[in-house]
C-alpha cells in the first residue's frame, strides 16, 4: 500500500482501538470506509453481530458499498474470540466446519481486531486484550496479519470466499 493518506489512516485507526479499548474496556463496534481522502467511519448496530446471519448481512453490505463507490479501503473494528490451535487439531477442524463456536474453545484469547481491506488484499490488526485490567496485550496471529478467511475478508470481491 503506497498511498500515504490510506496508511496514516490505518494507524489512526489501529492506535484509536487501542487507546479506545485501554480507557473503557471494551469497544465500540465500528465500520469504516476511505474514499479519496474521505474517511467514512459509523458505528455497527449490536444485532448485526449476534448472529452469523446478521454477520452475513453486515458483510454483504460493506462488499456492496466497496463496488457502488470509489473506495480505497473498507473494514471494521469488533472485539471478538481467536482460537489458538493447531489448524490441524480437532479442536480447529470443529470450529472451522461450525461444529463448535470459538468461544466455547478451551484454547481460546479474548482479542479486538481490525480487518483493513484494500482491493490489494486484506490484513488483519489483532491483539489480546484483559477486559479485568484493561489491558491490551501483545498482537495475536503470530506475525501473519493477512492469513485469514471468513464472512469478513475480502470485502472487495464476491468470489475469493
Amino acid at each position: 500500500m503506497e498511498n500515504k493518506g490510506l496508511n496514516d489512516f490505518k494507524e489512526v485507526l489501529r492506535q484509536g482501538m487501542i487507546q479506545n479499548f485501554e480507557k473503557c474496556g471494551y469497544l465500540a463496534p465500528v465500520v469504516f470506509f476511505y474514499m479519496e481522502k474521505r474517511p467514512m467511519i459509523s458505528m455497527i448496530p449490536p444485532e448485526l453481530l449476534s448472529s452469523v446471519k446478521g454477520k452475513q448481512i453486515l458483510s454483504g453490505m460493506i462488499r456492496n458499498f466497496c463496488q457502488k463507490n470509489p473506495v480505497l479501503a473498507a473494514g471494521i473494528i469488533i472485539e471478538a474470540d481467536a482460537a489458538k490451535v493447531n489448524e490441524n487439531s480437532e479442536s480447529a477442524k470443529l470450529a472451522m466446519n461450525g461444529d463448535i463456536k470459538v468461544k466455547d474453545l478451551k484454547e481460546k484469547e479474548d482479542i479486538i481486531i481490525m480487518i483493513f481491506s484494500t482491493p490489494e488484499g486484506d490484513e488483519m490488526i489483532s491483539y489480546v486484550v484483559d477486559y479485568e485490567t484493561k489491558k491490551v496485550g501483545e498482537p495475536f496471529g503470530e506475525g501473519k496479519p493477512d492469513r485469514f478467511a471468513g464472512i469478513f475478508a475480502n470485502f472487495f470481491t464476491w468470489n475469493k470466499n
